[in-house]
């Protein structure tokens, strides 16, 4: 019970101290239902009730599913409450930070669910569907649908979402101008 106090106030903190942010209670919804899958088989079943009412509350007021059988790792961060949705089968890694609206899922055939590297952030109204990796320290841009791979170090956007290295060009096209740097603009005078 100390481990899941301790992750508790580690996640009410980072979701801003505040009990009335809807992502801090899914958030702690599933730590919860997590921890009573693991009790004994009747104070399973009682676990089991409370998380699935709680379940059933959380996403009547903010929108978010994030169930217990998904693997969240350490640091988890929903940074808006409101709308996410993730797939059962879907695995979290650490420090990862996702905004509103954003779905991890499945595709029509149902064939997988997304892996998430760690220290990775995923913008308002993204989508992630089908057995897709997301490599540590990616950036997946607002609005942007991402059904391939997308390597560690990298930033998704789009629909269907491309790959930009950190240069601010597209993987592997080397015609597409460099990002030009605010330092580096010439000033102008007059």
């Amino acid at each position: 019970m100390g481990s899941l106090v301790e992750t508790l106030l580690a996640d009410y903190k980072r979701h801003h101290g505040s009990l009335r942010n809807m992502a801090f209670w899914a958030v702690a919804n599933y730590r919860f239902g997590r921890w009573a899958d693991q009790l004994p088989p009747g104070l399973r079943a009682v676990g089991g009730k409370v998380y699935g009412a709680m379940s059933l509350f959380v996403e009547a007021t903010s929108g978010i599913i994030l169930p217990r059988e998904a693997q969240v790792g350490k640091d988890f961060h929903l940074i808006h409450a409101g709308n996410t949705k993730i797939h059962p089968r879907s695995v979290i890694g650490d420090r990862v930070g996702i905004m509103h609206d954003v779905t991890l899922g499945t595709t029509p055939d149902g064939c997988g669910a997304p892996t998430i590297g760690n220290d990775v952030f995923i913008g308002a109204g993204a989508k992630i569907l089908g057995p897709v990796k997301i490599g540590d320290r990616a950036r997946i841009a607002a609005n942007s649908l991402v059904i391939s791979d997308v390597p560690p170090d990298t930033t998704a956007i789009g629909v269907p979402a491309k790959i930009l290295r950190y240069t601010g060009r597209p993987a592997g096209d080397s015609s597409a101008p460099a990002a030009v740097d605010a330092q580096a603009r010439p000033s102008r005078s007059r």
